[in-house]
């Protein structure tokens, strides 16, 4: 009798484990085909300037190319990265930019400067700035774009500030 419970108890625990297995399985099977990118430009199709302000702002890409995943918010300007890995962030800018207010924006990761793109010109002339980096992010990191102090950049339908990203693989 003690035997023949034990079995019924080891058979209970191999068909608990192949779930296990599968669940695992199917999970990693998900995440391996997992997409995200997303792609945004500041305005739809008028013009704005944007700056120079004293202190840092968020910069909100509210016209999208593409969201393919979801995780770029066009309301906050903020990516949320749906799982852990490894991705690849681009910001290109565009301004009237001079000596005294560049075109110089900073990609922030949950709330810290990783980095700066930046450019100006002696006299007010047309200045393009970009950078980009490959980051490892944790599920629900946060990626985003702030103008500098005294910077400014500029947008119109031709779509010159844009702010793109995508996996790269997970980990």
């Amino acid at each position: 009798m003690f035997i023949s419970a034990q079995l019924v108890e080891l058979k209970g625990l191999r068909a608990q484990l192949n779930l296990t297995d599968k669940k695992v399985e199917d999970l990693e099977k998900s995440h391996k085909d997992l997409k995200v990118a997303f792609s945004a430009a500041l305005v739809q199709s008028h013009e704005q300037k944007f700056g120079p302000v004293s202190t840092r702002i968020p910069l909100v890409y509210r016209h999208v190319f593409t969201n393919v995943g979801n995780a770029y918010d066009p309301n906050t300007g903020n990516f949320r990265a749906p799982v852990r890995g490894v991705y690849q962030f681009m910001m290109h800018n565009l301004a009237s930019a001079s000596a005294l207010h560049p075109v110089s924006t900073l990609l922030i990761k949950n709330g810290q400067q990783v980095l700066m793109s930046y450019g100006f010109q002696v006299g007010p002339h047309f200045v393009t700035s970009s950078n980009g980096a490959s980051l490892q992010l944790e599920a629900g990191d946060v990626v985003s774009v702030e103008l500098w102090e005294n910077s400014t950049v500029f947008d119109n339908m031709n779509h010159h500030n844009t702010f793109s990203g995508h996996l790269l693989f997970t980990l």
